[in-house]
């Protein structure tokens, strides 16, 4: 191992899917609404993601407004 060379390897953080699962639901822009459903899910099973998603209108971004959003 070479020191102090810093890694690019995800850290499994909040639903344990790496470092930025709201980034990647917002930011999604792939043809498979089911996957990107399924990451939502799993996002909102952890309490830090959801408070995250339930504060993002409050900086203009909305996950209900993604065209793979469902409501329920």
């Amino acid at each position: 191992m070479i020191q102090g060379v810093v890694t690019t390897q995800l850290t499994p953080v909040g639903v344990g899917w790496g470092k930025y699962p709201v980034a990647w639901l917002l930011s999604y822009g792939g043809a498979d609404c089911r996957l990107w459903r399924t990451v939502l899910n799993k996002c909102l099973e952890s309490q830090l993601c959801e408070q995250v998603v339930d504060l993002l209108p409050e900086i203009g971004y909305s996950i209900e407004k993604h065209r793979c959003f469902e409501p329920h």
